[in-house]
């Protein structure tokens, strides 16, 4: 059908009679990111936005700290697989795979850890209104998932507009290409805010922490760890957005919100 819908025949059962059916469904691939011509690692993925991904992966996870540290990248489009060429210790690579936590979600790879902690939550102003009208138009923009009910979306919102969007099968994967996205357009990542479908565990948090991005909103609900991890290294992290409501879980005692003119 296309790069990332396919037909499927299928049988359908409603209302108690069985029909046969053509179906849309998400298509998925594994995609497989080297490092120096050696293999990091496969991700289940859409076959879209591949260096996106592998970009927002590699920084999310620490593994590429700064633009200078990536000298050139090999991924032909519509292949499966990218290669990198970094300058960066053997010891930050050997750290991912010591330190690092299988994922909790679909297509999942290795979370590697965080270090240290933060002293402070930042100084943002939210107004509580516009959250839950972005969460609106957010659930409204994805089409893919209204098709197919097989995907998670993410986005990064900054005044008020999303200004990058994703899907996938996999939330930590559609994250991962937002974050990438951004980074291609050398954007600031602190003035920018994720919003997301999936549920905010730890590891979403941990990419969030490494890309000094202040808030997660998400539809879903957080994790323990997630909650955990956001009281230490300074996150606010808020859950449940749905209808005229939402749950903050952390920074509680901080003065975040403000009133909308109207």
């Amino acid at each position: 059908m296309d790069e990332i819908r396919a037909l499927k025949e299928i049988k359908k059962y409603q209302n108690g009679k069985f029909e046969m059916l053509t179906d849309i469904v998400v298509r998925e691939i594994s995609f497989t990111i080297n490092i120096n011509n050696r293999r990091l690692t496969a991700i289940a993925c859409l076959p879209d936005s591949l260096l996106e991904l592998a970009l927002g992966f590699l920084f999310s996870e620490g593994l590429i700290l700064s633009s200078a540290e990536l000298l050139e990248s090999e991924f032909t489009p519509g292949g499966n697989e990218i290669n990198f060429k970094l300058e960066i210790p053997l010891e930050r690579i050997q750290s991912f795979f010591l330190t690092g936590e299988k994922t909790s979600g679909c297509g999942s790879s290795l979370s590697s850890a965080l270090t240290g902690s933060n002293s402070a939550f930042p100084h943002i102003k939210i107004d509580a209104e516009a959250i839950l009208q972005q969460m609106r138009r957010f659930q409204q923009d994805s089409a893919l998932f209204k098709q197919t009910g097989g995907v998670h979306s993410a986005g990064l919102v900054k005044d008020d507009e999303i200004e990058y969007y994703a899907e996938d099968i996999g939330r930590h994967n559609a994250v991962d290409k937002v974050i990438g996205r951004a980074i291609l357009n050398q954007s600031d990542l602190q003035s920018y805010y994720l919003i997301c479908s999936g549920r905010i565990s730890s590891e979403i948090v941990k990419k969030c922490v490494r890309m000094h991005i202040p808030l997660i909103v998400s539809q879903s609900a957080a994790t323990s760890e997630a909650i955990r991890l956001g009281w230490k290294y300074k996150t606010f992290i808020i859950g449940f957005t749905r209808g005229n409501r939402f749950n903050l879980y952390t920074g509680i005692e901080e003065e975040i919100f403000v009133k909308s003119d109207g």
